[in-house]
């Protein structure tokens, strides 16, 4: 006799299989590893009008104070996609963060004198700051 049953519990997926006195944990994820769901935002900015090439360019180019800020608030991965002057921003983060680590008077934004150059340049140059999408459907609850 084998009975299955199913549950996620703190952003982990289990399957816990019994057989007469035998338990037996399978944790599963994305190919078949233990992977926590981190906490992901997607963001939404426009571009100012002939400034494409500039900000591609400034991106291939990040501040390593910039970089080194975002993983030490928590950034795991960082994705900006582009279509014409629209942005959109994908950040996957460490279980606990939000975004709340990237504003004013942030550990973020108090880790270097560069980090504020970047992030003001950013906002003020290229676009006008992101906006938050929020989320409405996600296959991690199927």
């Amino acid at each position: 006799f084998i009975s299955a049953e199913a549950s996620v519990k703190k952003h982990y997926h289990v399957i816990v299989l019994h057989s007469h006195n035998t338990w037996l944990c399978v944790w599963f994820a994305a190919a078949a590893f233990l992977v926590p769901t981190m906490p992901r935002f997607f963001m939404k900015a426009t571009l100012f009008p002939e400034k494409e090439h500039d900000y591609i360019k400034e991106h291939d180019n990040i501040y390593p104070e910039v970089s080194s800020g975002l993983k030490a608030a928590g950034v795991i991965n960082l994705h900006i996609w582009k279509d014409g002057l629209s942005l959109c921003m994908l950040v996957e983060m460490k279980e606990g963060c939000d975004l709340s680590v990237f504003g004013e008077g942030s550990d973020y934004r108090n880790s270097s004198p560069r980090v504020v150059e970047w992030e003001d340049k950013m906002a003020t140059e290229f676009h006008g700051g992101w906006t938050q999408i929020e989320e409405i459907h996600s296959s991690d609850n199927w």
